[in-house]
């Protein structure tokens, strides 16, 4: 009996197979951009892929739904949609679109930073940070986003690329109170 996939291990599959037909066919950067334009589109209508997946919403209804949202399209993307829906994939898309994205990303060098501080960071801040990371690590450019915690007290963590650096005044509190709870040798 096949063992089933895992949501996250068909994100892969799906996403690696259009990244390499879209590089073959020299339509990498189009195929990309028309992803973000899906994506942007899920993240305004959420309900869309649940529409797509319901038993009470006709399979004429769901093409139908499917082909008005496909047709701006080239037809690398149209084709995709029809594939990711034919094989009733639609509840994935979400994440063959973000891995799609972390390949491309991956390719053209650039990071994906996320900083979560106690305040807001000014678009200088975030640069540095940026800037910091890529002298660290490896990469061509970085795209660095902010998360407010209050909690934090002061610092920043910042997460990317599966790294963590935790440099915020809370975790250094806490490392010095497990310090001193520590019994005199």
């Amino acid at each position: 009996m096949p063992m089933k996939l895992n949501k996250f291990s068909v994100g892969k599959r799906y996403a690696k197979a259009l990244f390499e037909y879209s590089e073959e066919q020299a339509r990498l950067d189009t195929t990309y951009q028309e992803l973000m334009v899906i994506k942007q589109v899920l993240q305004a209508s959420p309900d869309f892929l649940t529409v797509m997946s319901l038993a009470s919403v006709s399979n004429a209804e769901q093409t139908q739904l499917l082909t008005t949202l496909a047709q701006p399209f080239s037809q690398i993307t149209q084709d995709f949609l029809h594939l990711v829906f034919d094989y009733g994939r639609m509840n994935d898309l979400d994440l063959i679109i973000a891995e799609f994205e972390r390949l491309y990303d991956a390719t053209h060098g650039r990071v994906l930073i996320h900083a979560v501080s106690a305040t807001a960071l000014s678009q200088e801040q975030r640069q540095q940070i940026g800037q910091a990371y890529l002298q660290r690590f490896n990469g061509k450019s970085a795209q660095v986003t902010n998360t407010v915690d209050p909690d934090l007290i002061g610092g920043v963590i910042v997460e990317a690329e599966g790294r963590r650096i935790d440099g915020s005044i809370r975790t250094k509190l806490q490392q010095m109170r497990a310090l001193l709870a520590q019994p005199l040798r």
